[in-house]
């Protein structure tokens, strides 16, 4: 059932990432659809593991803080010297600045989109952590860097090979997408 779940749940994370084209498909193309889709997915994992209305409001967190939280400026993985503190529009960007400007780092490229991406994904999932005494939702925050930050590369030692994958799966975020859905997945399912 993890491998169902992780494939299942790599399909909806490409799905919500922009598999289909909302212009031309309103319907399945909007993240209203795709959101219920989510939530009503992650409700039945985990209504088996506590009451309804905790698995609900659990559900809609992970939906809202985890899934929905826009990321662009962060999908280059460092590779970007012209991005400003205008790019990083989450409260999260405030301590990490902190501690760059502590140790006299350059901001915004490098290593600095690596943090951003472990604080954007990881604090959401410290709440169905706690909630669910199961840390394995914190694996899950902190599996986020080093997936995209790997799929980026896979695309830079095998460009040849990556310029031939189809388009919903051809660029780095694409491939980031499916593979860290599977992680959420097998993870949630293991849970």
């Amino acid at each position: 059932m993890s491998l169902l779940s992780g494939l299942l749940w790599a399909f909806l994370r490409r799905w919500y990432g922009g598999l289909i084209d909302d212009d031309k498909h309103p319907v399945l193309g909007g993240r209203g659809l795709q959101s219920a889709v989510m939530i009503t997915v992650m409700f039945g994992t985990f209504v088996v593991k506590c009451s309804w209305w905790v698995a609900l409001l659990l559900a809609v967190w992970i939906q809202f803080q985890f899934w929905s939280r826009a990321i662009g400026c962060i999908l280059d993985c460092g590779r970007s010297l012209v991005q400003d503190k205008k790019s990083y529009n989450r409260w999260y960007r405030v301590p990490l600045d902190w501690v760059y400007d502590k140790l006299g780092k350059q901001k915004y490229c490098g290593f600095y989109d690596w943090w951003y991406t472990w604080l954007r994904y990881g604090l959401p999932m410290i709440v169905p952590a706690v909630v669910l005494r199961d840390w394995g939702f914190i694996v899950i925050g902190i599996a986020s860097a080093p997936t995209y930050f790997c799929m980026w590369r896979v695309f830079e030692v095998f460009p040849d090979l990556c310029r031939k994958m189809p388009r919903w799966c051809g660029e780095p975020k694409n491939l980031a997408e499916i593979v860290y859905g599977f992680i959420f997945g097998v993870m949630l399912w293991q849970g």
